[in-house]
Parts: C-alpha cells; structure tokens; sequence
C-alpha cells in the first residue's frame, strides 16, 4: 500500500483530515495501528470503535488489528448521554403508571409511582407502617399502567392483603373465642 492511500484509509477511518493522518503516520514510521492510538490520545479521532487493516501486498497476507477508541472525555460523555436517556425512560414509567388504594370496593387513593418512590425514599419507615396499617384497615394495594399494571405484579399484591385479612380475621375469631369462655 502507497502511503498516500495509507494516509486516505487512516483518514477515513480515523474521522481526521488527511493531513492529520499523513503526519500521525510519518511520525509512527508509518505504522498504521501506532498512528491510530497516537491519534486517539491527541483526541483527534471520531470516537467509536475503528478497524485497522494492515498488511503487505507483494505477500498477499494481511492482518487485521483493531483498535477501541472508547478512552477519555467522548467516552464518558457518551456514557452519561446513555445513563441520561436511561433515566429518562425510568422517570417516564414511573410517571405513566399509577399506586392505587382502595378500600371496601371504592378507590380512595391514586398516586403516580414516582411519588410513592419519593415518599418511600425520604421516609420509608412512616410509609411502611402506614402501608401495613392500610393493610389491617382493609385497605388494598396494586398498580396500574402499562408497565407496572401486570396481573403478576398485582397479583401478589392481593395475596399480600388477604394475607393481612387472615391475620386480621384470625385475632378476630381468638379474641371473640376468649370472651365466650
């Protein structure tokens, strides 16, 4: 390969001008894979993962090297652009989708998911005693929505308030036990 085209394909692949390549190359002796970090640690590259080929013509043998360019600020900003746009989706679906308490058959309370998140992130031991205290009160819990509103989820949540229905029954029926004696 000519270093002209040495030069092109390094350009090409590296996202630099052809004289950024040309230069990288002439001060790496012309190896492409050393001109290619070089340029990466000078931040010059497009970011990404590149494919280098190297190799010879008259021997017809080529070998393949690549180089990941995932290193320094591209990467790191791209990894937040990600976690961003993660958070986002998570926030979206805590927002579509709704906490709901009913008692007796009518719905008293209906929340969205995030606001329950945020109560239970700033005072989780109050929402837990007056979630279990709901849960004695005849209160029932479960969720609705696309994403949360799936029989399985609200499922066990039913099994988890006639849980405290037969726990409340059963003192019920051992307490009125005791007062017929």
């Amino acid at each position: 390969m000519e270093r002209y085209e040495m030069a092109e394909l390094l350009s090409q692949k590296a996202g630099v001008s052809l004289e950024e390549a040309r230069q990288a190359l002439e001060e790496n002796n012309w190896d492409m894979l050393d001109a290619m970090i070089a340029l990466e640690r000078a931040h010059k590259t497009a970011g990404g993962a590149v494919h280098v080929e190297t190799g010879t013509e008259a021997g017809g043998v080529h070998k393949v090297k690549s180089v990941s360019t995932r290193t320094g600020p591209r990467f790191f900003s791209n990894g937040f652009a990600v976690l961003w746009e993660y958070l986002k989706k998570l926030i979206r679906i805590t927002l579509d989708n709704n906490f709901v308490v009913t008692r007796h058959g009518k719905q008293t309370l209906t929340i969205p998911v995030l606001v329950m998140l945020l109560l239970l992130f700033f005072s989780v031991g109050t929402v837990l005693v007056v979630l279990i205290v709901g849960l004695f009160c005849s209160c029932r819990y479960h969720f609705e929505g696309r994403q949360l509103g799936k029989d399985s989820i609200n499922d066990a949540m039913g099994k988890m308030s006639d849980l405290a229905e037969d726990i409340k029954d059963s003192f019920q029926n051992g307490r009125d036990g005791g007062q017929d004696s």
